[in-house]
């Protein structure tokens, strides 16, 4: 089982982030690496990495949106 944002989904060995944020947005509200910070087991990782991330089983994934001001 692997969570995102608190859902939780059935691991499949080889399964990326890319194909849970694909079955996620299916019928959730959207998540997109522009514009939000991405957070794996408690660890935030760049948007580089989160493109090319290989999910393991028990991961706990969470998208946080990201507003700037000033």
């Amino acid at each position: 089982m692997v969570i995102l944002n608190g859902i939780e989904f059935v691991y499949r060995p080889g399964l990326s982030l890319k194909e849970l944020m694909d079955e996620y947005n299916a019928e959730h509200p959207k998540v997109a690496l522009d514009g939000h910070a991405v957070m794996v087991n408690g660890a935030v990782i760049t948007a580089l990495e989160a493109r090319g991330k290989t999910l393991l089983d028990n991961d706990n994934i969470r998208f946080i949106e990201v507003l700037e001001g000033g």
